[in-house]
């Protein structure tokens, strides 16, 4: 089989056309195709306390489902793993998988201290009777496609530069949990998800999402922040109110997917004053979720496809 390989954060249009490249030489050598990455990150190891994934396994594997990867072989990711030779990295995944062929980009690095260049990876696919081919880097608007470069466009904020990157939204699925139900007292109830503290959440403010819930998309105005204008827990909060649902949402699992931002976080001067600005933000997710719903709708349906 021909594997792209690479560590595969969220699965942005750079690491699409790795995707691309090994369906096609699969296509032409007439074997199947995959991806070999990981389970956890790297630097879930060597950075613990300071790095945050894109998407957690979960959204990960509904990434994997929705750009059609029929297989995805993920390697337990640790110290040891880390330590091995370039060569005897090979051989480890090797034993796991029947590989013909591996596909990286150009910036991939493995092994011990990260020796694993893609010259070496050439030599070791050429002793081994694999085909190798390396990547080049995505641009767009004359910058450079990756993780890094979607990353920080979320933490700013800047969500639809996002998904210009990633080739679909910036995505968040959690379990709704127990609030303490103020946006119900103020004609706007909102379900409460679980923020998750291995995920990077964008910049505190109001957005613009959909989600797609019993069967139907819905538009959504999300908060994410620490709710300012209230006394009582400064945790961060992710506040999901869903347009046009009546129902409830505690204990379920819901999926938001993020197109537009429409606000930073603001601190009110009472409940009147943020119900009015409540009002504006809803209309504002009811546009925005409307145009991209007209724009996108084959992707959507790709998606829909996968959540239960």
């Amino acid at each position: 089989m021909i594997f792209a390989l690479g560590a595969f954060d969220g699965f942005h249009l750079g690491h699409q056309r790795l995707l691309e490249t090994a369906k096609e030489r699969a296509a032409k050598t007439g074997t199947g195709w995959g991806v070999i990455t990981f389970e956890g990150h790297p630097q879930m190891v060597f950075n613990k306390d300071t790095f945050k994934l894109l998407f957690t396994p979960e959204e990960r594997d509904m990434l994997i489902k929705y750009l059609g990867i029929p297989v995805a072989d993920k390697v337990p990711f640790n110290i040891t793993l880390a330590d091995m030779l370039p060569a005897d990295f090979l051989d480890h995944i090797a034993k796991r998988v029947s590989i013909d062929g591996l596909v990286i980009g150009e910036n991939f690095r493995f092994g011990r201290a990260r020796i694993g260049t893609p010259e070496l990876l050439a030599e070791l696919c050429e002793e081994r009777g694999w085909s190798f081919d390396v990547i080049g880097s995505y641009r767009l608007n004359g910058g450079i496609v990756s993780s890094t470069s979607v990353r920080e466009a979320v933490l700013r904020g800047q969500v639809e530069s996002a998904c210009e990157m990633l080739g679909y939204p910036f995505m968040i699925q959690s379990k709704v949990i127990k609030g303490d139900g103020r946006g119900k007292v103020l004609g706007f109830p909102t379900a409460n998800l679980s923020v998750r503290p291995n995920k990077i959440y964008p910049a505190r403010g109001s957005y613009a999402g959909i989600s797609h819930i019993n069967g139907k998309w819905h538009p959504v105005a999300i908060n994410i922040g620490y709710n300012p204008t209230f006394e009582g827990s400064r945790g961060l909060h992710c506040e999901a109110h869903v347009v046009g649902f009546d129902g409830d949402l505690y204990e379920k699992t819901i999926t938001l997917h993020i197109v537009s931002r429409n606000r930073e976080e603001m601190k009110f001067a009472g409940a009147d004053s943020l119900v009015q600005q409540l009002k504006k933000d809803i209309r504002h997710a009811k546009a925005k979720a409307a145009d991209y719903m007209k724009s996108s709708a084959a992707q959507l349906d790709r998606f829909a496809k996968l959540i239960l």
